[in-house]
């Protein structure tokens, strides 16, 4: 599905949607090629290739055309992006290496993401699927100056289509194996001509999971997600525009089972020795393996989400004002297997998640045209979260393998007594205050060159309560008793400058230094071990950046090159303790990153068009002393100069499409794509047996269009090849005893399938 020759980069031109935005967009004449890709990464609209920092564009009709349409897609589309997924509560994102490690109620996110201009409070509430999308821009680097959020890592900014005056309706169906179908409906048109105008969009996905449960019965692994969203568009006179829309979106997907893809030598530790020595008296040995789990306990992510936001712009002369107001909603209720063994030791280990939040923005931004062009502007967020964790749930063979745990090492161990379905609980209550004020301006010092600068100053603030208890007779060890109330405030001031030069049209070069800042953070939901602060400090960035945009040969190729340099300090991520205890934040050392992103497109000839990208990214700690040890080794080790964790080294992506004209309205076509990332270290003490191998994936889809694009037909298969790969890695342990192997979840393997689209 898609609209453009290329899949990374595809056209994405601004929706008719009535923003301001999108109403210069409008008068923009209509791009020659595939090159000519309309963004409002800054709040203005411009060409991509105009815009002097490191960005990825992908077209919505992209996705739609190669079968895209999650935010993890996007990874096979642009470079440096990674997406990290244990849950839909713990899910983040990372851009050149940093920020996947960041999911916890008690931080911001390193890589914001917004969806029609709101910032989206938890990463969780981003998995709903992209459906009805115009254009998702990928922002390398920290965006300091202009986004409502400050972001150390970067942005994804998803941009839906509006509603339009002109009559129109999509509708698609698509089915495929492992019981696979989706549906999406959008359905445009006045309400009152030159008035009011709507946009009504639903989906339906569902798969089958992809990987069996010998215990369960179950297959794991699978998707369930339905939604929908309904927009207004009132324009009352030519220079005021008003854009309502509400969402609502809801999932039960059989998501994140774990197989077991190592398991480790008694040897290794006296805890490894001893679990395995348990569960064999137990009746079990644990045994690495690609394609089933033993899991006793159902896996079920269910969430639902709903949000309503306004857009109001209006062109004052001299500026346009916007404001962006909203309120979103999201609830998270999973059920999630504790344990990763067939037996009934810890049948529950869950965070029944609440989350509510508001925010505010107002911008006003100068005709951009001018020799001096400015924006000003003042946002505010306010985020509260509610968690009732069931940190443990005790099963019916809790007593007894806890009692032969104890025995292994001292035979005379008085016995466990554990009733089934005690429980270990914790509730939280945490709230964040943000304030910030920014502006940014260009100046062109002479035609050609053009001077920008940007501030932003930002006063954050977090507080939390958290309270253990308990229920029944939970095990002692594994159920400490903590009390927390705590609360951190902080102010930062963060700035941007670039110089760039665009001597012809189809050349720019820019240099730019830039700062970035995540606030602090704070431990909530967990029995930080001795020392470990409950405040944690916030992150701080420092990011030089290099680059080259150019196109040739009557802009058929497209060449886009950048380098750049990210110092960070105070990292904060997620520590996962080797024997399973619950993981707690820290603050983990200061970061070096560096690389290189290429991106480029050719076309060809007429119907031919290549598109690739790449990144070269070296992620590593410049300083972390006391970082964690592998299992096995000592209590702390010394990782610096070593590679920061869920940062491949090598990212390389390509499509190829190919269409002909074969006469009366009707265009076949063939495409073709790859995506290859390099191996990483699953966890954060960059052990042996936590490394993700590397791999690369291809897929392929044929098909053709009739009537002139009307309708469209076509068949695929992704992972084409059936290649065997991890998304993410981690120690495999019972809480209270130790780790006995290491595995997590396998991406989805060869699926074929059909689509028909109806265009009208």
């Amino acid at each position: 599905m898609i609209a453009l020759a290329v899949g990374a980069c595809a056209p994405a031109y601004a929706a008719t949607d009535g923003s301001a935005d999108d109403a210069a967009a409008a008068s923009l004449p209509p791009a020659p090629d595939a090159a000519e890709i309309t963004v409002t990464a800054r709040h203005q609209v411009e060409r991509a290739q105009d815009v002097p920092i490191a960005l990825s564009v992908v077209s919505g009709s992209a996705l739609e055309k190669t079968g895209g349409y999650t935010i993890a897609d996007l990874t096979q589309r642009v470079p440096s992006l990674t997406a990290f997924n244990s849950n839909p509560r713990n899910s983040s994102l990372g851009i050149r290496g940093i920020g996947v490690s960041s999911a916890s109620d008690g931080l911001d996110s390193s890589v914001g993401v917004y969806v029609d201009n709101v910032y989206l409070g938890r990463p969780g509430m981003a998995l709903q699927d992209l459906i009805d999308v115009d254009r998702v821009e990928v922002l390398r680097g920290p965006q300091g100056t202009l986004f409502g959020r400050n972001t150390s890592a970067g942005v994804v900014n998803v941009t839906t289509r509006g509603p339009s005056f002109d009559w129109g309706v999509t509708g698609e169906v698509s089915g495929g194996t492992y019981a696979y179908h989706q549906e999406r409906l959008s359905v445009t048109g006045p309400i009152v001509s030159d008035l009011l105008a709507f946009r009504i969009t639903g989906f339906d996905t569902h798969r089958n999971g992809t990987i069996d449960n010998d215990t369960t019965g179950k297959a794991g692994n699978g998707i369930n997600r339905q939604g929908g969203r309904a927009q207004l568009l009132l324009t009352p006179s030519n220079k005021l525009k008003l854009r309502a829309i509400i969402d609502y979106s809801r999932e039960s997907d059989t998501c994140c089972v774990s197989a077991i893809k190592t398991v480790l030598p008694p040897a290794i530790s006296s805890g490894t020795k001893r679990t395995l020595a348990t569960l064999a008296q137990m009746g079990w040995t644990p045994t690495a393996s690609n394609d089933h789990v033993v899991w006793d306990a159902p896996q079920l992510m269910r969430t639902h989400q709903w949000g309503a936001s306004l857009q109001a712009d209006w062109d004052l002369g001299f500026a346009i004002a916007t404001s962006v107001t909203n309120y979103r909603y999201w609830y998270f209720n999973p059920l999630q297997e504790s344990d990763s063994t067939p037996f009934d030791i810890l049948d529950r280990n869950v965070a029944i998640t609440r989350d509510r939040q508001v925010s505010q923005e107002f911008r006003l931004a100068s005709d951009s045209t001018r020799r001096f062009s400015w924006q000003i502007g003042a946002y505010y967020f306010h985020q509260q979260l509610l968690d009732h964790y069931i940190l443990n749930q005790f099963g019916s063979d809790a007593s007894a393998f806890f009692t032969r745990y104890l025995r292994t090492a001292n035979p005379s161990a008085a016995a466990v007594s554990i009733a089934p379905g005690s429980q270990y609980l914790d509730d939280v209550d945490t709230s964040v205050d943000s304030l910030a004020a920014f502006g940014q301006a260009n100046f062109k010092i002479t035609p050609t060159l053009t001077l920008t600068g940007g501030v932003r100053y930002t006063h954050d603030k977090r507080s939390g309560v958290s309270d253990t208890s308990t229920v029944g007779t939970p095990y002692a060890a594994t159920s400490i008793p903590f009390h927390y109330d705590v609360s951190v405030k902080g102010n930062n001031v963060s700035w941007l400058g670039s110089l760039s030069w665009k001597p012809t049209g189809t050349l720019l070069a820019y240099a730019s230094a830039s700062t970035g800042y995540k606030g602090a953070g704070l431990n909530l939901n967990s029995s930080t071990s001795s020392g470990t602060p409950l405040i944690l400090k916030p992150e701080k960035v420092h990011s030089y950046e290099v680059g080259v945009k150019q196109q040739f040969f009557d802009q058929r190729v497209t060449l886009n090159i950048d380098g750049y340099w990210t110092q960070l300090s105070g990292l904060q991520a997620n520590i996962y303790p080797i024997n399973g205890g619950k993981s707690y934040l820290a603050n983990v050392g200061n970061v070096r990153a560096r690389g290189i992103e290429v991106e480029g497109q050719w076309r060809v000839a007429d119907g031919l068009s290549l598109s690739a990208n790449g990144a070269f990214n070296d992620t590593r700690y410049s300083r972390y002393r006391n970082a964690p040890c592998p299992v096995g080794g000592a209590a702390v080790c010394d990782l610096t100069g070593k590679r920061v964790y869920q940062s491949p080294k090598w990212v390389a992506n390509a499509i190829a499409d190919y269409r002909f004209d074969a006469g009366h309205g009707v265009t076949p076509y063939v495409i073709g794509r790859y995506a290859y990332r390099s191996s990483m270290f699953g966890t954060v003490d960059d052990g042996p047996y936590g490394r993700i191998p590397g791999y690369g994936l291809a897929s392929f889809r044929v098909g053709a269009t009739f009537a002139n694009g009307r309708y469209d037909a076509s068949a695929w298969v992704e992972n084409a090849f059936d290649k065997t790969f991890y998304t993410n890695l981690n120690a495999l342990a019972v809480v209270g005893a130790g780790t006995y192997g290491y595995g997590g979840q396998i991406g989805a393997p060869r699926t074929v399938g059909g689509t028909v689209r109806v265009t009208l």
